[in-house]
């Protein structure tokens, strides 16, 4: 049985990190308004549907097109991308607990919360949603 090499092209590196922001802004609309609602928590009005709609469709696309270049450059570009995407994940998890203990708050309060929950959902469908999508084969058929 032959193993098919499936390299993957820039239109589909870009169309899994569109398709990927697409989910990720869906996710994060639903934990906002679960957050916001459980917790009682409206001040931060920056964080709104339509930032929401518009930031991380482009965000994970740009990621998209990351994953494209570092597959293209890379021997083992799909795992360097995900490395790389699980670091940044726990890079800004940590500026977000160093900073809270510096200032002696909660962490799961007010806009810490709500961003601690944006950033995981984002970071792992970008770690391993957009790698599966680019590579997918039935979608593009």
């Amino acid at each position: 049985m032959k193993t098919l090499l499936v390299n993957t092209s820039f239109s589909k590196s870009l169309f899994a990190g569109l398709l990927t922001g697409i989910i990720a802004a869906l996710l994060n609309l639903v934990y906002m308004i679960i957050y916001r609602e459980s917790t009682n928590f409206a001040r931060d009005l920056i964080v709104m549907p339509l930032t929401i709609f518009i930031g991380f469709p482009i965000l994970l696309s740009m990621s998209g097109s990351a994953y494209f270049l570092l597959q293209k450059h890379l021997r083992s570009g799909a795992t360097w991308f995900v490395i790389i995407c699980l670091i940044g994940m726990i890079a800004l998890l940590l500026v977000t607990i160093r900073e809270t203990s510096l200032n002696h708050g909660s962490l799961i309060t007010g806009a810490r919360g709500l961003f601690l929950g944006m950033e995981l959902i984002t970071f792992f469908l970008a770690a391993f949603l957009i790698p599966y999508l680019a590579k997918h084969s039935r979608i593009y058929s």
